[in-house]
């Protein structure tokens, strides 16, 4: 498997180019992401006069210098920094989906999966502890027998098998349907009717993983929701910086026509009417 730091990448030529360093874009991963191009917008700076915006938005700069970094903020603070208004549509942001995924995602794992990923879990834990022990073992750090580590990976390889046995019973009962809502949080094509095809195995690299796994093995780098958690962070961090241009910047003019745009306008209607034929 051909990898890019945690993501993995596709099997196919690239040419190198004549500066002899090859950048990566989004094309070149199994999980290519759309990538989205942002105009930035030309806004004249506002002439702030008033005391109360200016101690506002200072709050506000501090609150963005806080977050950018990581840290949280409270609601209090947050109340503080923004209008009624602003900190209404803040709420609005946090309840309502922002993103396909969470209408997709939003009612969390299937229950299913959540027993199936119990059981992988705790084969990945075995085989965690069965690399140390190679790993150790053949750099001399430490005296284990080729047996003891032998059945140290025979063990992970069973937890393996019955968490695959637990997966093939969860898509031996479910219906089509189901089938597709349970696919569509799976890392990589779960099919148990592939026959010779069928790539799924009893490793920590080909068997199948729920979306959102951490592991270095799942196929699938992002999660497939927003956590509640994050999502806050991120609706934050918008109220606050739309707040700040609110601010420092004259808000964007509406497209009006003059009152001789509209005159003319009305003249070229009347025009035409009078070109259509009449109706009998």
């Amino acid at each position: 498997m051909l990898a890019h730091g945690e993501r993995e990448l596709k099997q196919r030529d690239r040419e190198l180019p004549a500066s002899g360093v090859y950048t990566f874009t989004e094309a070149d991963y199994v999980d290519e992401q759309q990538e989205v191009e942002y105009q930035i917008p030309e806004l004249p700076l506002r002439t702030i006069n008033d005391a109360v915006e200016v101690q506002r938005l200072s709050r506000l700069n501090t609150l963005l210098e806080r977050m950018v970094v990581g840290s949280s903020i409270s609601t209090a603070e947050l109340k503080t920094a923004l209008t009624l208004q602003q900190y209404a549509d803040y709420l609005d942001s946090v309840i309502n989906p922002k993103q396909v995924e969470e209408v997709l995602y939003g009612s969390g794992v299937p229950e299913e999966l959540r027993s199936y990923n119990r059981k992988l879990q705790a084969a990945d834990f075995q085989n965690a502890k069965y690399e140390k022990m190679a790993s150790m073992r053949n750099r001399g750090l430490a005296n284990y027998r080729a047996g003891v580590v032998r059945k140290a990976q025979e063990k992970a390889e069973h937890l393996y098998e019955r968490a695959l046995e637990r997966l093939e019973e969860i898509w031996g009962v479910a219906s089509t349907g189901e089938k597709q809502i349970l696919q569509s949080w799976m890392d990589r094509e779960v099919d148990f009717d592939a026959g010779p095809n069928n790539r799924l195995g009893i490793d920590v690299d080909s068997i199948p993983r729920v979306r959102g796994s951490k592991s270095r093995a799942a196929q699938a780098s992002g999660l497939p929701k927003l956590s509640q958690k994050l999502k806050r962070r991120e609706c934050q961090l918008s109220a606050v910086l739309a707040a700040a241009t609110a601010i420092v910047f004259e808000p964007e003019k509406e497209s009006v026509f003059s009152e001789e745009q509209i005159k003319q306008l009305k003249q070229r209607m009347e025009r035409i009417r009078n070109l259509s034929p009449e109706k009998d």
